[in-house]
């Protein structure tokens, strides 16, 4: 499998995925909401914040999907760059919750992914094992085959976001259900040429982005039936996608010049590479901050930022201790 170059605008999309991820578990240091404005401002955070998880899958398919590799290539070097960085972070939090008296039952389910972050793990390899079919599908039918598996899986989350899967006991569709879609759709809008200016794209998909990130504030605010699965909605689709044309467009326009080189685009940068590291050691850092929990609205942004610059710092510690690197996450 060959290296590509490095695509800045995936380093950027990948660095604010790890923010989101970051800004969707900062709730339980918010103070006491008073008002319905103050609960509207924070739903709306939080729900920014689920953009992470989406956009993580999309450049998955963006970076690995109509690739030359043979089977065991792809198993071997994606399968380990996933699972030791996960069996490393999973023993260091599974340690922190025995020794501060968690039992086995609850350490169980958080190596599981049973309401805990680790289920993005199961769910990546899951998708990873798909991957050589997929692969291979896309690769014989090109735009026409990612068309017609978007299609069916757009159906499948139609129906979920109304609870209605599967439509019928027997109209089994689940191999098109569920997360495999964002992997494909991040690679097809990778890939798709639109036949309108990057200018007014640009414009198109900002709008769209806050129209349909609005509609899932609405829902969740007023606790309709409807978004019980959270990534997989009409809603979230259509707010990831968006967004990921949105930083797509902005890319095709300006190339990120203004920051790519500087400081911030090293930020950028190195946010990305740690990410996955990230995903994982957030959850010991926010551990951590939630003994000195302000409960203060005001120093949320702080909080905020110093879980994103604790939890990339712990991964930039573990990455430089010989022979630990590749358990790093990096």
């Amino acid at each position: 499998m060959k290296t590509r170059e490095r695509i800045f605008y995936y380093d950027f999309l990948r660095a604010f995925a790890i923010i989101a991820v970051i800004l969707c578990h900062i709730d339980l240091f918010y103070g006491f909401l008073s008002t319905p404005i103050e609960l509207i401002v924070k739903l709306t955070i939080h729900d920014i914040g689920r953009i992470g998880v989406p956009i993580f899958l999309m450049i998955s398919g963006a970076l690995l999907l109509n690739r030359d590799y043979t089977l065991s290539d792809f198993l071997k070097k994606r399968f380990i760059r996933i699972i030791y960085p996960f069996i490393f972070w999973v023993s260091l939090i599974s340690l922190g919750m025995f020794l501060s008296g968690s039992n086995y039952h609850m350490i169980w389910d958080v190596i599981v992914g049973n309401f805990s972050v680790t289920w993005y793990f199961w769910t990546l390899i899951g998708i990873y094992f798909s991957f050589p079919i997929i692969n291979s599908f896309l690769k014989e039918y090109g735009e026409d085959g990612q068309k017609y598996f978007l299609i069916i899986w757009f159906f499948t989350i139609i129906l979920k976001t109304f609870n209605s899967y599967p439509l019928f006991e027997n109209f089994n569709l689940d191999f098109f259900a569920g997360y495999i879609g964002y992997p494909i759709l991040g690679y097809y809008l990778n890939n798709k040429k639109f036949n309108i200016e990057d200018k007014k794209l640009c414009i198109i998909s900002f709008m769209v982005l806050i129209i349909s990130l609005g509609a899932y504030v609405y829902i969740d605010y007023n606790k309709l039936n409807l978004i019980n699965l959270i990534y997989q909605n009409i809603p979230m689709i259509f707010i990831s996608s968006s967004f990921f044309i949105f930083i797509k467009s902005i890319d095709n326009i300006t190339s990120f010049k203004e920051i790519k080189d500087n400081a911030i685009g090293k930020i950028i940068y190195s946010l990305s590479i740690y990410s996955y590291g990230m995903y994982f050691s957030h959850v010991i850092v926010l551990k951590v901050l939630s003994y000195f929990n302000p409960h203060s609205n005001i120093l949320v942004p702080l909080v905020l930022l110093a879980m994103v610059f604790l939890s990339w710092l712990l991964v930039y510690i573990v990455s430089k201790i010989p022979y630990l690197k590749k358990f790093s996450g990096v």
